[in-house]
């Protein structure tokens, strides 16, 4: 997990070095690498079983697989981590339109660092051997991300610095 954490950190520190600089300014670069090293804090109360589950997750799994966003945001909240950060942790599933999870409140707001954490979180994910698959060559992910980009989750500006920095 660790490195996983460490990968997604460096992978999005790159994206935002390979931004055009009027868009820097819209990134607060220690936010996003310190959400990017707490992005999957809430994994902590998954049960391992699920965690490292060869195969595909039920219905069910899949359900409490998808509340460690929510369980990272409601650990860290008290734990002097801004909101910012925290929000970022909180939505690192989210999409634009809504159809990711966790389910969208009135502090949600859909920017480039979230889809900047998105797409270092997915790439590095992909690239990486897990129990239930083996890892992706840098083509092959930034293949399937690519297709994530045609279906508007991650800007092109997004994907084409994703691109320039792996």
């Amino acid at each position: 997990m660790t490195h996983h954490l460490t990968t997604t950190r460096v992978i999005a520190a790159k994206i935002y070095s390979a931004l055009p600089p009027e868009l820097k300014k819209e990134v607060n670069l220690s936010d996003l690498q310190q959400a990017a090293m707490l992005h999957d804090y809430g994994k902590v109360l998954i049960p391992k079983e699920i965690l490292n589950k060869k195969g595909t997750l039920t219905q069910e799994e899949k359900k409490i697989m998808e509340l460690h966003s929510e369980l990272g945001y409601e650990l860290l909240k008290g734990q002097g981590v801004n909101e910012s950060v925290l929000n970022l942790i909180k939505y690192h599933h989210q999409k634009p339109d809504g159809s990711g999870y966790p389910a969208i409140n009135n502090d949600y707001e859909h920017n480039l660092s979230t889809e900047i954490l998105e797409a270092a979180d997915m790439y590095s994910a992909l690239t990486e051997e897990r129990a239930y698959h083996k890892a992706c060559t840098k083509e092959e992910a930034l293949e399937i991300i690519l297709k994530e980009t045609e279906k508007g989750v991650i800007s092109q500006t997004v994907f084409d610095a994703l691109k320039k920095c792996v």
